[in-house]
């Protein structure tokens, strides 16, 4: 994320809090060496901690954000700011090891390109290693003048109770479903006016009330797939669709993508029977088209259908080499299945 990057960027409307809390310690200068910020990475974390840094290195900051006018800010447009040090699993690695903890430990230690600050971030500092975590602790017990080390973490329990003790912890709620669903009618604007409220309601539920994805989402084209996908269900309950035909429209579009919405949409109608709550009427329509009066039997159904799909999916990516459209007839036949058994 480049200091120069143009348009709306963090913190968003529900980061507010948080920020304000930071630009105050900042004003009197009792900000502190080592963060840990706790937040879904969808619902704007990520942003938050670099625009964070970017305050940190700006000379000259401008309503409490970074002015992206001074030397410093200049220094960051190539995507690098020669005192910022992103930290990230290697590629082909799923944890941080302990080389990469050496490495940030040497970069705290030398003279700034700015003189304000050097600021080190860790967006995922659950995957540290043992060896790793131990070694940001020596770091963290002693820190280098005017050097920050931010971390984030979705599961801040997985890291080292000592880790999290030396750090100042900051929750990053994300926004409720109401406010949510507010800033992506406000940022969807005049090309996505058509969408219904139950529509943008529908992403946000599959998106895990992120709004970040599910503006990402939206802009994709993702709540329309959703929608078809939905009634290519109610047809093949129905016996107005059938399975192969189903199965060779899917692989225009690719079975990958059809998986990952029947996954989305049986979990938002697993949770719609559990909860009893329903942002959009049509999924409840879509339980309801499950013969029987039994909620129980229906949602037994559901996890059947959604372990069968969660099942495909592991296959479709794993080493083998599976025959996609076999994988869908069959997992559409269990939906089809599932609905048959419950008319019995």
């Amino acid at each position: 994320m480049s200091l120069l990057d143009a348009g709306d960027r963090s913190p968003w409307p529900w980061q507010e809090a948080a920020w304000q809390r930071l630009c105050r310690q900042r004003r009197q200068q009792s900000l502190a060496h080592a963060y840990l910020f706790c937040g879904d990475s969808g619902a704007g974390s990520a942003g938050f901690l670099h625009e964070f840094a970017n305050l940190l290195l700006c000379e000259k900051p401008l309503d409490q954000r970074a002015c992206r006018q001074c030397r410093s800010c200049r220094a960051g447009g190539a995507e690098h700011h020669p005192d910022l040090l992103r930290v990230m699993p290697e590629e082909g690695k799923k944890d941080i090891g302990i080389d990469q903890i050496r490495e940030l430990t040497e970069f705290l230690s030398r003279s700034g390109f700015s003189g304000l600050a050097r600021v080190a971030i860790v967006p995922q500092a659950e995957r540290l290693t043992l060896a790793a975590a131990n070694a940001l602790l020596k770091t963290l017990e002693e820190p280098a003048d005017r050097t920050f080390l931010l971390l984030a973490a979705i599961s801040p329990g997985r890291l080292l109770p000592t880790i999290r003790s030396r750090c100042q912890i900051l929750p990053l709620p994300g926004p409720d479903p109401a406010s949510a669903a507010d800033w992506l009618r406000q940022q969807a604007g005049q090309q996505q006016a058509h969408l219904s409220e139950k529509a943008l309601g529908e992403l946000l539920e599959a998106c895990g009330n992120r709004p970040l994805e599910a503006l990402a989402a939206l802009r994709s084209g993702k709540q329309e797939g959703l929608a078809a996908t939905r009634r290519l269900l109610h047809g093949l309950l129905s016996g107005e669709t059938g399975i192969l035909k189903v199965a060779a429209d899917a692989g225009k579009i690719g079975e990958a993508t059809v998986f990952e919405q029947l996954s989305i949409i049986s979990t938002i109608v697993i949770r719609g029977l559990i909860e009893d709550a329903w942002q959009n009427p049509e999924n409840r329509s879509l339980a309801e088209a499950l013969p029987g009066k039994d909620r129980t039997a229906r949602l037994a159904a559901l996890l059947e259908f959604h372990r069968q799909v969660t099942e495909a999916r592991k296959l479709l990516a794993g080493p083998g080499n599976p025959n996609p459209q076999l994988l869908l007839e069959s997992v559409l036949l269990c939906w089809q299945r599932q609905g048959a058994e419950q008319a019995a």
